[in-house]
């Protein structure tokens, strides 16, 4: 008797799952296939996220957020052009308020800092908050 590999079940579960998906009019029932399918587009970067990476100086490319963390890059350039989103964005980024979070990478942590602070010294400067006016020291 033959036993199937984890990888055999899986790709036969996902099998099913499309059969199914055609068989009822394209809709599959199995929330584990939604699941996989909004990781991949959570993976993407959107127009906007690449719009605002042409915009951005040479130094500030960030390239290990878009590498890893393609979702936190899109919800930054949702929130470019308003100060005060963008401002509790990324506070709520560098800044763990709820104590659960596992951090990010150095690198990761950098880039934000520098865009964060590039954006109030150069893209909003009138909305500088209090805690980035004096620390501001210029880019790479």
């Amino acid at each position: 008797m033959q036993t199937s590999k984890p990888r055999d079940t899986q790709i036969d579960s996902v099998v099913r799952s499309l059969i199914r998906r055609i068989a009822r009019g394209g809709r599959d029932p199995d929330p584990a296939v939604h699941a996989l399918a909004r990781g991949a587009r959570a993976r993407q970067l959107e127009a906007e996220a690449i719009g605002l990476l042409e915009t951005l100086p040479p130094s500030l490319r960030l390239v290990a957020l878009r590498g890893q963390f393609p979702r936190i890059l899109n919800r930054l350039a949702d929130t470019w052009h308003a100060p005060r989103a963008f401002d509790e964005l990324t506070r709520s980024l560098l800044i763990d308020d709820r104590g659960q979070r596992q951090g990010f990478p150095f690198e990761v942590v950098a880039e934000l800092t520098e865009l964060r602070e590039y954006y109030f010294a150069m893209v909003h400067p009138e909305a500088r908050p209090h805690s980035t006016a004096a620390t501001f020291r210029g880019f790479r």
